[in-house]
């Protein structure tokens, strides 16, 4: 096991590495394209190897992680100075200063460094299955009018190997030097174009990350000084006498990697990177930490107060940023919102903590990291194939793009309906809260999944209903060639969307409740027989999961052929018609208000930190 996690974690650091020396067509394309297999076939093979397993380190590898700790703090610091960000500064020293005093507290354990379990490799997968794809789509992205390919491939590349790193630590301390390479990975991504907005927008990530890791560091001296403990699978060993404050902490960084509210603006900022960047920060790797992090610390926190107020905090943000969504005419800002509001589910159905909310975290983990991959690559398509980047310009692309225009509807429409992964998941949640009925504490929960879940479905909608809107029929369809790099990244997610939306059912009672099993120590009532799926006293037959398909098919298709239209005359205009076309709801009225939501999340944010980890 331990030297397919070593090559997990290193390969993609190799392969970027030749790709960023080398500078040739040839190599990057060839590279990026081998890494697909590649890392496929070592997560395979990790994930049928026994697990759980710790793995030993060389104490020279604790060394070297240390100096590289300093070493980045001293690279932000210095990036503060650069261009004279002072707060980047200010933060950067402080995290070096609480950093000295974690390293003097640490006691010797012997606890191993590196522990792989379930959940890891099922990082892995998403990684390999997911991210590297989009590394292949920026090869031929980066043709179109960009500069540096050859080091943005690389650097993509290289996350990939991070965020493998980043799943398999043990010790918290590393955790905190992967949080914050991550960090700077943003922070380089973000910026990469060299422009004024995208270095204002990567100083913006850059600050707000720290943030994240000034809470990890806190956390660390914490759990040193109270518990002796500075390991993840310690903190589970002995859950009833673990430090609520650390664990608060540690939740608050998870909150800013997960661009919750108020801190969501980092992930907004990403948008003005290559687009590729947001794929790759929204889809397998950088937020996807937040609900990685909870789940890690899931039974810990499970039935406190902690928890409760985590899952106020990231159901309002869940609800919220779905509403926001709805004011956005940007098609990578629509998507970006999304994100976050589904980021807020993930965390609310982890820090729940029962078996079936961990499995429904689990569940929209995967489902989300297809979908946004997939929409994004879309979005980089739309962008430098057709040129368009607000929804209102996707009018009529059915003309030139009905191929790409349906790639967006299969992604949308597996974000929304049944039988499609994130469908199953709210369901989960929804059968899971109805438990808690007899809760007063608990009654939000249902509110806020419920209305979540509406505003999300209406956005999805919203983007569809443009998309297809047909005012006076179709010309002639004339088809724009794409690249083949563009069409196999396509056709690669939709396969596999398509693929585990059919066995939705065997793949989550044979892949997903292993590892809901593991987290929560207790098997989840989820099972299937055949392609059925059951769920306490509910069942998804297989023909329903085929008959919702084929209807889906179906709406692909009457579109494309149906068009309402009604003619209206106004009076004191003599009679004359004027023609109107159905089109979909315009919610530019709520934008109004996104300064009160942003305040009351503040409000929220300030309670985490100070009332769940029973400071007061």
């Amino acid at each position: 096991m331990g030297g397919l996690v070593t090559l997990n974690i290193v390969l993609p650091w190799i392969i970027a590495l030749i790709i960023y020396l080398a500078k040739k067509d040839v190599v990057t394309n060839t590279l990026t394209f081998l890494t697909l297999p590649i890392l496929i076939v070592t997560a395979y093979f990790a994930y049928i190897q026994p697990h759980p397993a710790f793995i030993e380190t060389p104490s020279w590898v604790d060394m070297l992680i240390t100096l590289y700790d300093f070493g980045l703090l001293a690279y932000f610091f210095y990036q503060g100075v650069v261009r004279k960000n002072h707060l980047i500064t200010i933060l950067a020293t402080i995290q070096i200063v609480f950093l000295v005093i974690v390293i003097l507290m640490m006691p010797h354990s012997s606890t191993p460094n590196i522990y792989v379990d379930n959940i890891t490799l099922m990082f892995y997968l998403i990684v390999a299955i997911v991210g590297v794809p989009i590394a292949i789509f920026a090869t031929k992205y980066m043709d179109y009018s960009e500069k540096g390919k050859h080091s943005f491939v690389a650097i993509v590349i290289w996350f990939l190997g991070v965020m493998n790193f980043a799943v398999s630590v043990n010790n918290i301390e590393w955790f905190f030097a992967l949080f914050e390479t991550t960090t700077l990975a943003s922070y380089i991504m973000i910026g990469f174009r060299g422009d004024k907005e995208a270095i204002n927008n990567s100083n913006l990530a850059l600050w707000m990350n720290q943030i994240g890791g000034i809470a990890i560091l806190v956390a660390l001296m914490i759990f040193i000084k109270v518990n002796g403990v500075y390991h993840f699978t310690d903190l589970l060993k002995h859950p009833n006498i673990i430090s609520m404050a650390a664990l608060g902490f540690l939740s608050l960084s998870a909150l800013v990697k997960g661009a919750q509210m108020p801190f969501h603006k980092w992930l907004l900022g990403a948008m003005v990177a290559p687009t590729p960047v947001s794929a790759i920060l929204h889809s397998a790797t950088m937020v996807k930490i937040a609900p990685y992090l909870i789940l890690r610390i899931a039974p810990v926190i499970k039935g406190t107060l902690l928890a409760k107020l985590l899952i106020i905090t990231t159901g309002y943000v869940f609800v919220v940023a779905a509403v926001i969504a709805l004011t956005q005419d940007n098609f990578k800002k629509i998507l970006a919102y999304s994100t976050i509001s589904l980021l807020g589910l993930m965390m609310l159905a982890a820090a729940v903590g029962t078996p079936i909310a961990i499995t429904a975290s689990l569940v929209l983990i995967i489902f989300h990291a297809f979908a946004k991959g997939f929409l994004f690559v879309e979005a980089g398509v739309l962008e430098k194939a057709f040129h368009v980047k607000y929804i209102n310009q996707m009018r009529r692309l059915i003309e030139k793009a009905p191929l790409t225009l349906m790639f967006i509807f299969f992604g949308f429409l597996n974000m929304t309906f049944v039988p499609f992964g994130t469908f199953i998941g709210k369901w989960m949640m929804i059968e899971e809260v109805s438990n808690f009925l007899q809760h007063g504490s608990y009654i939000i929960l249902i509110l806020y999944v419920g209305a979540g879940s509406a505003f999300l479905s209406i956005l999805y909608m919203k983007v569809l209903g443009i998309s297809v809107r047909k005012a006076h029929g179709i010309r002639e369809v004339k088809w724009v060639k794409l690249p083949k790099t563009f069409n196999f990244v396509s056709v690669w997610y939709y396969a596999w969307l398509l693929a585990i939306t059919v066995f939705i059912a065997p793949f989550i009672a044979d892949f997903i409740v292993p590892i809901a099993t593991t987290i929560a120590g207790k098997t989840p009532d989820i099972s299937a027989s055949g392609l059925t799926l059951h769920m306490y006293h509910s069942t998804l037959y297989f023909w329903e999961i085929l008959g919702a398909l084929v209807l889906l098919l179906l709406i692909h298709a009457l579109p494309y052929f149906v068009r309402f239209k009604a003619d209206t005359v106004h009076p004191y205009n003599c009679g004359e018609a004027f023609p109107r076309h159905m089109e979909t709801w315009n919610f530019e009225c709520l934008s109004r208000y996104e300064g009160y939501f942003i305040a009351f999340s503040v409000a929220l944010f300030i309670m985490v930190v100070v009332l769940g980890g029973g400071l007061l």
